[in-house]
């Protein structure tokens, strides 16, 4: 796997979202359509995702796969109607909540409130290229989207973010509270702005496309 790259400066991070190549990687995700919730969930997390859990009594990717997959189940209408940014954050909070009871009941392990979200947010993520899906409502749920928040995203702000004091080894588990996780969030949103895109562009730019340098 490449190192992270970390962004030299806000400038740059801004013009690079903005570039030719960030706008087609960003359509080429989105247009790859998924046929059901299973492919939403079974695609958007790839099993090398799962790694990072070792020595735990169930399969993490099936304790996973099957919460996600009923959770989004459960929810899939409230989830296709979300419109605003603080309904959107208030669901993944709860889903992540919610992700990490499940997980500490069937694996007596903690999962962590940074990496719950993240393995969320790369559901949702994927969630957006849901066949089922209106045109309308697939725009409004991109621009709504957390970037899942793993070591290229957050390593990637390192000097972009000082007063996020970003350790360069930083990994998924770096993010510990809601607070933490927001703080995040709103530093990437403030920078998409700027750049004219939306949120989910950051990791388009720092994790779907490799690394710069």
């Amino acid at each position: 796997m490449p190192k992270p790259y970390i962004f030299k400066s806000e400038v740059e991070l801004v013009k690079l979202l903005r570039q030719d190549a960030t706008h087609a990687a960003a359509r080429k995700f989105f247009s790859e359509e998924a046929s059901s919730i299973a492919d939403v969930v079974n695609t958007g997390v790839a099993g090398n995702t799962f790694r990072a859990f070792r020595n735990l009594p169930v399969k993490p990717s099936v304790t996973f796969r099957d919460w996600a997959i009923d959770y989004v189940q459960q929810s899939l209408l409230q989830l296709s109607r979300l419109s605003d940014a603080p309904e959107y954050s208030d669901y993944v909070h709860k889903a992540t909540l919610s992700l990490c009871d499940r997980w500490r009941k069937l694996t007596g392990a903690e999962m962590g409130y940074g990496r719950g979200a993240k393995l969320f947010n790369l559901v949702l993520k994927k969630f957006a290229c849901l066949q089922s899906l209106t045109e309308a409502q697939k725009q409004t749920l991109v621009g709504l989207q957390h970037v899942p928040l793993d070591r290229y995203t957050i390593v990637g702000l390192y000097s972009v973010a000082p007063e996020l004091s970003i350790p360069r080894n930083a990994t998924m588990k770096y993010i510990e509270s809601p607070q933490q996780y927001l703080s995040f969030q709103k530093k990437i949103t403030d920078i998409a702005q700027k750049a004219s895109v939306p949120p989910i562009y950051y990791d388009i730019l720092a994790w779907d496309m490799g690394h710069y340098g």
